[in-house]
């Protein structure tokens, strides 16, 4: 098998994104009990956070994001009758201003595909997600810099088509980096996204990477598994064998 090309995932793959979102959040709730002494910032997080997994952007695409998710912010803060628009609006951009001044790669990423360039490997990110959230946090870190091909999924989205899983987005990627889908593999951290959307659109193979050394189900399964994405040179030797 010649793998010449490697597809990457961006949040908590590249980025370790859910780490960034704690401090984020840290700084949010502690926003919130300076302009409101009475909340309880615990429950106001709980609150949110449950709407937020539910429904993370306007479905509709007609509430800008970061008014949208204001909008869950004083939702919550209304469960203890302290709903503030403003107030949570400010909460709102705080935590993105927290985390878009903390979106870093994982060390040594970009050394990493530095290697990778001088080796010939052609790479493409491939990031689920909000149009405009995504595209905040590739400018937060630089991505276009390192980087020559990202596609992200939100903008699929508002084009019609599907994200990851989906086949379609890894075909699109192979058609802009020009290879074939038997000469690439995938990278990222979840399985129901990454690892079979790899096998939905018939990679070479994928990578899993499981920071937390979770125990790997049964479907799907990925070709390789990694803890740390910077452990990926090691089974693109494995390949060259």
């Amino acid at each position: 098998m010649v793998v010449d090309t490697i597809f990457f995932d961006l949040d908590d793959t590249l980025v370790l994104t859910s780490d960034h979102d704690k401090p984020s959040f840290a700084a949010a709730c502690a926003l919130a009990k300076e302009r409101k002494p009475a909340i309880d910032d615990v429950a106001m997080l709980a609150a949110f956070k449950k709407r937020f997994s539910a429904t993370p952007w306007d479905p509709d695409y007609k509430v800008e994001v970061a008014q949208w998710r204001a909008n869950l912010w004083n939702e919550a803060m209304q469960e203890q009758g302290l709903a503030d628009p403003d107030v949570a609006l400010e909460i709102q951009n705080c935590f993105d201003q927290t985390r878009m001044g903390i979106f870093t790669w994982v060390e040594g990423v970009p050394e990493m595909i530095a290697q990778l360039k001088a080796a010939n490997y052609k790479m493409c990110i491939i990031t689920n997600g909000h149009h405009k959230v995504q595209h905040d946090k590739l400018d937060a870190c630089k991505a276009a810099d390192i980087f020559e091909h990202i596609i992200v999924g939100g903008d699929e989205v508002l084009e019609g088509n599907p994200e990851k899983p989906a086949a379609s987005i890894f075909l699109k990627a192979c058609q802009m980096v020009r290879c074939t889908p038997e000469n690439a593999i995938h990278v990222g951290d979840s399985l129901s996204s990454d690892i079979q959307g790899a096998i939905n659109a018939s990679l070479a193979g994928s990578v899993w990477v499981n920071r937390k050394n979770a125990e790997a189900p049964e479907a799907p399964v990925p070709t390789y598994t990694v803890q740390v994405v910077t452990e990926l040179p090691e089974v693109l030797a494995k390949l060259r064998e």
